[in-house]
């Protein structure tokens, strides 16, 4: 009898209904937010999306074509090309994302606040995201908020090859540089970013960034984590993910990225994130 590949993701009729369902609510929470569809295959760029993409074929003109990897990228290649474009905008997206290793497809829905470096666009991302999972049955959820900047600004001064160390929440790597080893348990409350901060007054104008997010956010319990940078290396400032004391791994992560606009020709700030469908389906 033939089998379904493992890589391969089927949906039974329930979990094909909630996806549908999920759309739906997506469509009610994000309703100030412009919907956006992009291609799923595109130009391969090493430069956008690195060494590892999910290559399917090429052009005659030798051009590679790869299946669309990340959202984020992608909205913002079409974006850059808009020269007319009016900011501040706001999108919501809902599709699948594709990668050569684990899960070959997996689906996504999430926002995106353009042409607004403020606060307030950071926590309205944040609180609609939350409030989206919310919708789709997720209480009791832990938002964890940190800031690159902090570990980039660090990295810089100790070295490069620490970074896959952090990535990795390695100790032993990292105890003989005490910032470093600092950075790794900098994960609390309030007070940790009190206790940080007073120890390492240079990275007041990032804490102080957290904790006005934070303060302003409701419905959820918000914890810091200041060694956090997330997998993609464009993440410029505030990065988040979104926690459930039933799943494992993020539900949902993002945060700010003001720099990928201007490799792509047109210097637009931008904040934004995704929620992992797929991971939803198991709860």
């Amino acid at each position: 009898m033939k089998v379904i590949p493992p890589q391969e993701r089927f949906f039974n009729f329930e979990d094909s209904e909630r996806l549908k369902d999920f759309f739906l609510k997506a469509c009610e929470v994000f309703k100030d937010y412009r919907f956006i569809m992009l291609p799923s295959l595109e130009i391969y760029s090493q430069e956008l999306y690195g060494e590892s993409p999910f290559i399917v074929g090429s052009l005659q003109d030798g051009s590679l074509l790869c299946l669309r990897r990340d959202w984020t990228v992608s909205l913002a290649r079409f974006l850059s090309l808009q020269k007319d474009l009016p900011l501040p905008l706001k999108f919501f997206y809902w599709g699948n994302v594709f990668s050569p290793c684990g899960s070959l497809e997996s689906y996504q829905v999430g926002v995106e606040l353009l042409g607004d470096p403020s606060v307030e666009a950071e926590v309205e991302a944040l609180q609609a995201i939350g409030n989206y999972l919310k919708a789709c049955g997720m209480e009791k959820l832990t938002l964890s908020l940190g800031h690159v900047a902090i570990v980039e600004e660090l990295l810089n001064k100790y070295g490069e090859s620490y970074r896959q160390a952090i990535l990795e929440k390695n100790f032993s790597l990292l105890s003989s540089v005490e910032p470093l080893r600092d950075l790794l348990l900098a994960n609390g409350g309030f007070e940790l970013l009190d206790s940080f901060e007073k120890k390492y007054p240079e990275f007041s104008t990032h804490c102080h960034r957290l904790r006005e997010v934070a303060q302003r956010l409701k419905g959820f319990n918000i914890l810091f984590d200041l060694s956090e940078i997330r997998p993609k290396s464009y993440y410029t400032g505030l990065v988040f993910e979104f926690f459930h004391p039933r799943v494992g791994q993020p539900l949902a992560g993002g945060g700010r990225y003001d720099g990928l606009y201007k490799n792509l020709g047109r210097d637009i700030c931008a904040f934004g994130g995704a929620i992992y469908l797929d991971l939803l389906l198991e709860v």
